[in-house]
């Protein structure tokens, strides 16, 4: 049977809804069954699970708990409703250790055939959390997370994310061209999403490699564009109205399947 959430282990937790408490703690939070059993799937860092007394009536999120080997704790629908992050929570949130790696790691998990996306100031967190589940589903290596990008954990990214946080190897890192001069020095090979790029069927990528994605606003950074061996574009339909350009993830995702998806 479930514990009673104390008023410790509630404050806890609650700071992890801020950036600042996942810093500190190096923890995020799982919310949600579909969420928990993706990351049950994974044999994600689970550290604890809350639920609510709906929640325990529910059959699905019974048969999670169930797989479970973690304290459970009890909590009133108030409280759940201050952890979660929407407007109806689903009853159950789990507390998960983060995977957030030292960028220097990355060369080294490359191998020969290794592929990092690296991430150049995409702020929209649904957005970095739609590539990482993208990036997981094609099979990446590595997601890293340059200056002005959302953090990799944040709830919504988290949501968005749909449990492909699980599958990768995560950084995040203040000096993306050095990153790239060290990927460089492991033979990678340099991708970047440009509007000004060669057509993406027309790209023939190499492995190792990585790619670069830009923000929708600025595109990529100066250190960046820099550094790579060849800029990939997206051209729009000729003579049909359009909008002036992808959203990042749509760009992204089809960018992803030229690049690992064939």
């Amino acid at each position: 049977m479930p514990t009673p959430l104390s008023n410790r282990r509630r404050k806890a937790i609650a700071a992890l809804t801020r950036r600042r408490g996942r810093r500190r703690h190096d923890r995020t939070l799982v919310e949600g069954p579909r969420a928990l059993q993706a990351a049950l799937d994974a044999e994600a860092p689970l550290v604890e699970v809350v639920v609510t007394p709906a929640g325990l009536n529910d059959p699905t999120v019974r048969g999670l708990l169930e797989q479970l080997s973690v304290s459970v704790y009890e909590t009133s629908p108030d409280t759940m409703a201050a952890l979660a992050d929407v407007e109806t929570p689903q009853g159950i949130v789990a507390v998960a250790e983060r995977r957030l790696h030292d960028p220097a790691t990355v060369p080294a998990q490359l191998g020969d055939v290794g592929t990092v996306l690296l991430l150049d100031g995409v702020q929209d967190p649904g957005n970095v959390g739609t590539l990482l589940r993208t990036a997981a589903w094609f099979g990446a290596q590595a997601v890293v997370a340059g200056p002005g990008t959302a953090g990799l954990y944040g709830p919504k990214v988290m949501r968005a994310g749909a449990g492909g946080h699980w599958a990768l190897h995560l950084a995040r890192t203040d000096a993306p061209g050095p990153l790239l001069d060290r990927l460089r020095r492991h033979d990678a090979a340099l991708y970047g999403a440009d509007l000004q790029g060669t057509r993406a069927d027309a790209w023939q990528p190499a492995r190792p490699s990585a790619l670069v994605l830009g923000s929708e606003a600025h595109g990529l950074s100066a250190a960046v564009l820099d550094r790579l061996d060849l800029t990939v574009s997206l051209p729009g339909t000729p003579n049909r109205p359009a909008a002036e350009s992808l959203n990042v993830a749509v760009a992204g995702g089809i960018l992803l399947y030229e690049w690992l998806g064939l």
